[in-house]
């Protein structure tokens, strides 16, 4: 592919050598498009939690590499399906909830909870027609702790096998995922390509720089803040700052003190965060979806240990998003700078980027042939 620039051997050596990734791999539209048919349509996607698929008929909906997904509680398991009818192609479900038939409300082909195709009104006068020629097409689905991932790729290695050590080193926070409460869940955008947006969440070499509260709450001190490669995940750990805990930080954040001391932060190939905050048991997720070359769309959840003060809920979740703000205005200028061109290649470095260069070569290693 000609935007691709080169061979995939001779980007990944200039990746070790510390150049970036060249502008045009952030802009360009047909290399969004090769991204979503070689990275999204070939890796574990996120579509819900297990709470919302706690009965028999619950469903939620998705998109996986731009595919309408719809993953369901049938009697004896969690399924997922391809959200589009075999009639018109139109998409069947919508949002979530509970449902005792999947029904495509454009011309009511009605499907069980397993897909199979029940009725197609006047069907019965066509020849050849058999409804058991024509069920929803079915998708993998797995579980992470209380996480849904769906995957296209029918070929793909389980879910655990990726990405089952991470809960291990979440469990070493202080957290117990299975006590976790779903708090609130928002959708979000920014004028800047997935890449861009997720490079900045692999260092933090900008954090004292650009999250003043963020660096009073953690020690981000490079010889403290450990960065650590697994694969296809990529870990951030930093501890509380004792200045924090005893009140003493030079600028307002929240109430550190509790039983959280590490922060973790955690990239799962390709596109699915996990941030653990110090203080009360808390946790986030956020997915970030390309919407072309030059937006990104995403969803943001976030959790906390049963009994939460809400007054100390409401102060985290703001913490959060004024750090998520101060991204934005980063990744949004950069972007700006990739959309100009001039320089075509950045210069990284590699003791405190390392995570964003591993990143870059999956994504290389993905697209190119």
């Amino acid at each position: 592919m000609e935007k691709l620039g080169t061979t995939s051997e001779a980007i990944l050596q200039a990746l070790d050598r510390g150049e970036s990734l060249p502008s045009v791999w952030y802009t360009d539209a047909a290399i969004t498009q090769r991204e979503t048919e070689r990275i999204f349509r070939n890796s574990w996607q996120y579509v819900g939690s297990l709470n919302q698929l706690a009965a028999v008929g619950d469903f939620v909906t998705a998109e996986v590499g731009g595919v309408p997904v719809v993953v369901v509680r049938t009697a004896d398991r969690v399924s997922g399906l391809i959200n589009v009818c075999r009639h018109r192609r139109h998409e069947v479900m919508k949002g979530c909830g509970n449902a005792k038939v999947l029904q495509c409300p454009y011309h009511a082909w009605t499907y069980d909870l397993n897909g199979i195709l029940k009725a197609a009104p006047r069907a019965d006068r066509e020849p050849n027609f058999c409804v058991d020629d024509y069920p929803l097409l079915k998708l993998k689905v797995n579980t992470l702790g209380p996480w849904v991932f769906a995957n296209l790729d029918e070929n793909s290695q389980p879910l655990s096998q990726y990405f089952g050590a991470v809960l291990d080193v979440i469990a070493g926070s202080g957290i117990d995922l299975n006590s976790m409460e779903l708090w609130s869940r928002e959708q979000w955008q920014s004028d800047s390509n997935w890449k861009t947006m997720l490079e900045n969440f692999l260092e933090c070499y900008h954090c004292q720089v650009a999250h003043p509260g963020f660096s009073a709450a953690v020690d981000v001190d490079q010889d403290n803040y450990q960065l650590t490669t697994h694969g296809y995940w990529f870990s951030q750990i930093g501890n509380v700052r004792s200045s924090a805990v005893a009140g003493l930080s030079k600028v307002e954040i929240y109430d550190v003190k509790g039983e959280i001391k590490q922060a973790q932060y955690h990239l799962l190939w390709p596109n699915f965060t996990i941030n653990i905050n110090p203080g009360f048991p808390n946790i986030s997720i956020d997915v970030w979806r390309p919407d072309g070359p030059n937006r990104t769309t995403g969803v943001s959840e976030q959790y906390f240990g049963p009994g939460v003060d809400k007054k100390w809920a409401e102060e985290v979740v703001r913490f959060n998003k004024a750090v998520g703000e101060e991204d934005d205005k980063l990744t949004n200028s950069v972007q700006r700078g990739l959309l100009a061109g001039m320089p075509a290649v950045g210069r990284s470095l590699i003791n405190s980027e390392h995570l964003m260069i591993e990143f870059q070569k999956l994504v290389v290693k993905a697209i190119c042939d």
